[in-house]
């Protein structure tokens, strides 16, 4: 129950994604020019309001960071933090490197708070061939700081937190391209196409960030 409902909430069209956004998403600009009058959506995750329950809800599954540190999926990478969790792979020849360009500019955008209160997730859909060693030597083409992580681990760990995040993919190639941008103190989200101005992401985002609970 909790998948499909974490499904409906992060990627609300996830159900086509094979039959739109997989189709278009790895055949480089033509990806962003189909995707000019998405939108930006923002759902309050009620089922990760509280620790306890957040870390039920997103799970501890543990993933592999890119200098070899086993993380606990929620108590590791997720909590306490605003993230912008994205999807890629090392072998993508377009949409990846598109993605990690706009994260590379984001740095700039949250300059000061990246590695403090906001931390960058990278998630390779392709954990076989992206161990941590190739991870650490693709993360320096795109220059990563510190704060900005990338992830491989076993299959069905990233499998697993990957459909917990409402990325559903029978291949690689069809993974989503959007942001997932998640404030853990308020279990506010937002959904953010990645092909979107940097400084326009980088505003979506501040604008989770700053939230406080009330």
């Amino acid at each position: 129950m909790r998948y499909l409902l974490l499904t409906i909430l992060f990627l609300s069209a996830c159900s086509a994604a094979t039959s739109n956004e997989s189709e278009h998403q790895h055949q480089g600009n033509g990806v962003h020019s189909n995707h000019q009058t998405a939108e930006v959506e923002t759902r309050t995750v009620e089922e990760a309001s509280t620790e306890d329950t957040a870390r039920d809800y997103f799970t501890d599954t543990v993933l592999v960071r890119h200098d070899g540190a086993q993380q606990r999926f929620y108590s590791d990478v997720l909590a306490d933090k605003t993230v912008v969790i994205s999807f890629i792979f090392t072998s993508c020849p377009d949409a990846c490197p598109l993605i990690n360009a706009q994260i590379q500019k984001l740095q700039s955008e949250v300059e000061g708070r990246l590695g403090d209160d906001i931390h960058f997730v990278s998630i390779s859909v392709d954990p076989l061939t992206d161990t941590a060693e190739v991870l650490s030597e693709y993360r320096d083409k795109f220059g990563a700081k510190d704060g900005w992580w990338f992830f491989t681990g076993t299959p069905e760990a990233v499998t697993k937190v990957s459909h917990k995040l409402g990325n559903v993919f029978e291949k690689k190639e069809q993974h989503s391209t959007t942001l997932l941008v998640g404030n853990l103190k308020t279990a506010r989200w937002r959904k953010i196409p990645s092909h979107l101005p940097s400084n326009v992401i980088g505003a979506q985002l501040l604008d989770i960030a700053n939230e406080t609970l009330d």
